[in-house]
């Protein structure tokens, strides 16, 4: 690599994210994960991955600590950082309900929305950023330590329902060998179906390289070749499979391109 960029590039995590990202015997592993260091290995770059609760990773980012991480765009985030514009993750969030749960079954498939939930008992695990956006007042969630232990309370009968993200529920239901016990339900409602991008720190060092846009261009090569179609299928994403996917923040983009303003300022990526 040319000594032109800085020697190692910093990029965050939320900790404990399994399937999506998560420390092993002080070993990276997950989808994000993978997806980056094949990102950085196309590009002759040293990365360093850093695993931190949710709040503290973006004020990583934002502070300068990090250089930079996946996840969508918002006002909030703009204000310190610069966002790609291809696609790395899409996320499908979903329903999940006991098997034999035949009331709610029948329920949640004739509802329209996710207000519509506001008067079942729901499960969800602490620091999930999707339900603090999108469900936030009236509802009655139930919260427990990890992702990892909604399949089990489910099952066990604790509570009506989960919404959550497909690809990590099915890896813990699968992992747990819950698969007969929890039916899945598919939404579709709005902002059940979301991206995530690549995102670069205002004070990042590397914003000045043209990083961002070579980010954009290694993941569309690697969409071309199917490297990141098997990822998503190794991590339970349904995308993965070959299901139908739109993000519902495509309009949000278009609505506000002041997010991609700045991308074509930047200079081009030379290795």
């Amino acid at each position: 690599m040319s000594n032109r960029y800085p020697p190692v590039l910093r990029w965050v995590y939320m900790a404990d994210a399994e399937p999506i990202n998560w420390e092993e015997n002080g070993i990276a592993k997950g989808l994000e994960v993978e997806i980056v260091e094949q990102v950085a290995k196309s590009l002759g770059i040293r990365v360093e991955h850093l695993f931190y609760p949710w709040a503290r990773a973006q004020m990583m980012v934002a502070s300068g600590q990090a250089d930079g991480m996946i996840t969508t765009p918002t006002p909030t985030r703009f204000q310190y950082a610069v966002f790609g514009r291809e696609m790395v993750i899409p996320e499908y969030c979903n329903v999940f309900v006991r098997k034999g749960n035949d009331r709610i079954i029948n329920e949640v498939s004739r509802l329209d929305g996710l207000e519509d939930l506001r008067h079942y008992e729901l499960l969800d695990f602490v620091g999930n950023g999707w339900t603090e956006a999108f469900m936030s007042w009236g509802y009655t969630i139930h919260k427990v330590p990890k992702l990892e232990q909604l399949p089990s309370m489910l099952a066990a009968g604790r509570h009506d329902l989960v919404v959550s993200s497909s690809s990590w529920m099915n890896w813990w239901i699968n992992k747990k060998n819950l698969q007969n016990q929890i039916v899945e339900i598919e939404t579709d409602w709005p902002n059940t179906r979301i991206h995530f991008v690549a995102m670069l720190s205002r004070k990042s060092p590397w914003l000045q390289t043209g990083l961002l846009r070579a980010i954009d261009e290694e993941v569309a090569r690697m969409k071309r070749t199917g490297q990141w179609q098997a990822l998503l299928r190794k991590y339970k994403n349904p995308h993965g499979f070959g299901k139908p996917f739109r993000s519902h923040l495509d309009a949000a983009y278009e609505a506000q391109h002041r997010f991609y303003t700045e991308y074509d300022q930047y200079p081009a990526w030379v290795r």
